[in-house]
């Protein structure tokens, strides 16, 4: 954590205050270690958490030689069918997760062909309340069906094409009881395909070059939020990145990551990696919501408080917290976090500087005249702002679920405006906010 909040600039002095508190911090722990001797075991956790660096494999462009052409759905007396028509023989990985109660089928990289699940998702067909797919990372492919009861296989199995059809994924769910359903996560043959990750080196830039990584919110097997024209969160959010992308680096003394550049799914403990391991200066996440009031609209943006300061805030964290189990994600497989003085000593003097950074954006919204929600500044627990080390904020460019707001959203033209206020707001925020600091 040294080596990166010295090489993440607006930190610098703000980190020497913390190495004093640190260092008192670690007197006393090392005290309680003598003391007590299985605490020795938390401070050997605290070492490699602070200083591991890592983000995900680079995609591959290689093209899938598969392709899902079709899905059908329909009840049975006592069972469930679900069949994915398909253009070549495959035989995917299946395994269910509880917590919501989900079964995931791995494919081979493919592309789908298949309808997209709408909003609202149409009524439950069975034990099966509504599916998703995309992309989960290079080489792998992954549909989820989400599970109304609970439910095991009865049966699975591939048909050969045959009188003009082609080859068919076949799966037979049958309702069952929540023991019987835990005994399946239990005895699944197939584990969880996880994130190949590799640590990946950025080039050190010269001092006066300030690093900003740009994250499009969802991707791959998570669509996000689904707009009243069908279109997707993640969509939007990756065009949104791209575009701002291009403006930003227009200005010329600016370096811009981007978390990813296709439609792929990265789970959030990623997304904070890759803003740490590219150093980063400031970590824009960005999200277009959808809720029921289709009245709601504009523009917003939210930095990082455990504590939320509305209702709404908070109800929109626990949504987008559970991107990771959208996907299909066994969250039961990973470590759980390592809370740490060091930490959160160094959190607390990054969440300065985001809400900064926030306040710099809504005062650039305002002074162009942008339609924005009330109390345009919010503050909640989202995991993908909690870098100890990067100042983050996750901005709301509107609502799918508002006529003017998804209209809006969906072309370039429309947002352009809020892209522009937020280049305009960055560079507020290093040359002028941070110089006075």
């Amino acid at each position: 954590m040294l080596r990166s909040c010295k090489q993440n600039k607006p930190l610098q002095f703000a980190f020497l205050k913390v190495a004093v508190r640190v260092v008192r911090a670690t007197c006393r722990l090392l005290t309680l270690t003598i003391l007590r001797p299985q605490t020795s075991r938390a401070l050997l956790l605290i070492v490699p958490l602070a200083g591991a660096i890592s983000c995900p494999a680079q995609p591959s462009d290689a093209k899938p030689t598969i392709s899902v052409t079709g899905a059908r759905l329909w009840a049975h007396p006592g069972y469930t069918r679900f069949v994915l028509e398909m253009s070549a023989e495959a035989h995917p990985q299946l395994f269910f997760l509880p917590n919501p109660n989900r079964l995931v089928i791995d494919f081979p990289q493919v592309d789908f062909a298949i309808p997209r699940m709408q909003s609202p998702p149409r009524k439950r067909i069975g034990v099966i309340s509504g599916y998703r797919y995309g992309l989960l990372k290079p080489g792998v492919s992954r549909l989820v069906l989400d599970l109304a009861i609970a439910a095991t296989v009865k049966h699975k199995f591939l048909l050969p094409p045959l009188e003009g059809k082609p080859y068919r994924f076949v799966i037979d769910l049958e309702p069952s009881t929540e023991s019987a359903f835990q005994t399946a996560v239990a005895n699944s043959t197939m584990s969880p395909t996880t994130q190949t990750i590799e640590t990946m080196s950025t080039p050190l830039l010269s001092d006066d070059v300030f690093t900003i990584v740009i994250d499009a919110g969802h991707g791959g097997v998570d669509p996000g939020a689904i707009g009243r024209n069908g279109i997707y969160e993640k969509d939007v959010a990756l065009a949104a990145a791209k575009e701002l992308a291009d403006i930003i680096k227009s200005l010329g003394s600016y370096h811009v990551v981007l978390t990813r550049a296709k439609d792929i799914f990265l789970p959030l403990r990623e997304r904070v990696a890759i803003g740490r391991g590219n150093r980063a200066d400031l970590f824009l996440s960005l999200h277009a919501d959808s809720i029921r009031n289709m009245k709601v609209h504009g523009a917003h943006v939210y930095s990082l408080s455990e504590t939320a300061s509305d209702k709404e805030a908070e109800a929109l964290a626990a949504k987008e917290n559970k991107a990771d189990i959208i996907a299909g994600i066994n969250l039961a497989a990973h470590p759980p976090d390592v809370s740490s003085i060091l930490l959160d000593l160094s959190q607390r003097e990054t969440n300065n500087f985001s809400a900064e950074a926030a306040n710099v954006l809504v005062q650039e919204w305002q002074a162009r005249g942008l339609k924005l929600l009330q109390k345009p500044h919010r503050q909640a627990g989202f995991a993908v702002l909690k870098a100890p080390d990067v100042p983050s904020i996750l901005v709301e460019l509107g609502f799918l679920s508002n006529p003017g707001d998804v209209k809006k959203l969906s072309r370039a033209s429309g947002r352009a405006p809020l892209l522009e206020a937020l280049t305009q707001a960055v560079d507020r925020y290093f040359k002028d906010i941070l110089s006075e600091r």
